[in-house]
């Protein structure tokens, strides 16, 4: 028992070194990591993670990342894994994030997204989805 914390710290760095190491190096976004399929596992795992509240919130913030970094990736797993925590999460916060990354994740070609490389709070990036997403889709029924 003493182990499950350390196995999901582990879980948790090592996808945020994917992501975190592709951010450092914006020139090398084009260059898919060899290790995607472990990182994509690695987000279903601590999306599973409900005793764990805030490592399914970076999972969810660490998603849309790697999602606009490579966005021609397979994500189907991971949405419909989103799809589940934004309506089983006891946390309004974190449900309304998963229903975002969701969406983000079918409506991503159309959100332009605004890369911060050290923020301090990752609410921006929801912001940005969700206000896009608000202009999208109120503009289409004007």
């Amino acid at each position: 028992m003493k182990n499950v914390p350390k196995t999901i710290a582990a879980v948790v760095a090592f996808a945020l070194l994917g992501v975190s190491g592709a951010m450092a190096h914006p020139d090398r976004v084009d260059k898919v990591p060899s290790n995607q399929a472990l990182v994509l596992k690695n987000f279903e795992y601590s999306l599973q993670r409900d005793d764990f509240p805030g490592i399914v919130e970076s999972t969810i913030y660490n998603v849309v990342i790697y999602k606009n970094l490579y966005p021609d990736l397979d994500y189907s797993r991971l949405a419909s894994m989103l799809q589940r925590v934004s309506k089983d999460n006891l946390d309004s916060s974190i449900s309304y994030k998963a229903h975002l990354a969701n969406m983000y994740l079918s409506y991503g070609s159309t959100i332009n997204l605004m890369l911060e490389h050290a923020p301090s709070n990752h609410e921006y990036i929801f912001k940005q989805i969700s206000e896009q997403l608000e202009q999208k889709f109120l503009a289409s029924h004007d």
